[in-house]
């Protein structure tokens, strides 16, 4: 699925389309987002936020790594986690992070930036979206 984006409110409906098509499934449901520096990795997460009714404040985790944020109003999820995976050197690194527990619980849901710098790390239940600046305000989103 291709979608081009003009401004944030397209991005809000983006994203409630793709959230209402998810499936509870039997383990996390990860979002593997891949694009160059300043494409809209974050304000896609930010988005998420949004659909989800989080009220806080919702930063890239790149000093921090990862971030955790309560859901309180869906059917099936309960976490929105978000890493930030630009400063890792490899997927044993996201060991750290109990990632193998936090894909484990069907009740999260992870958005992880920069996933090929942690290439081979076990992602079930993942949906990779790519997103390509076309110019200042516009951006291509692809999803497989």
């Amino acid at each position: 699925m291709k979608t081009i984006i003009k401004n944030l409110e397209e991005l809000d409906v983006f994203t409630k389309k793709v959230f209402e098509k998810i499936q509870k499934k039997d383990s996390a449901i990860i979002f593997a987002l891949s694009g160059d520096l300043g494409a809209g990795k974050t304000a896609l997460v930010k988005s998420a936020a949004k659909y989800f009714a989080i009220s806080d404040n919702v930063t890239s985790p790149t000093f921090v790594i990862q971030k955790e944020y309560e859901i309180k109003n869906h059917d099936f999820f309960k976490k929105m986690i978000h890493i930030d995976a630009y400063r890792l050197e490899s997927a044993a690194e996201l060991e750290y992070l109990k990632w193998n527990e936090i894909i484990l619980d069907n009740r999260n849901i992870i958005f992880i930036e920069w996933p090929e710098q942690v290439a081979g790390i076990d992602m079930p239940n993942v949906a990779k979206i790519h997103i390509e600046i076309l110019d200042d305000e516009i951006r291509k989103i692809t999803v497989s």
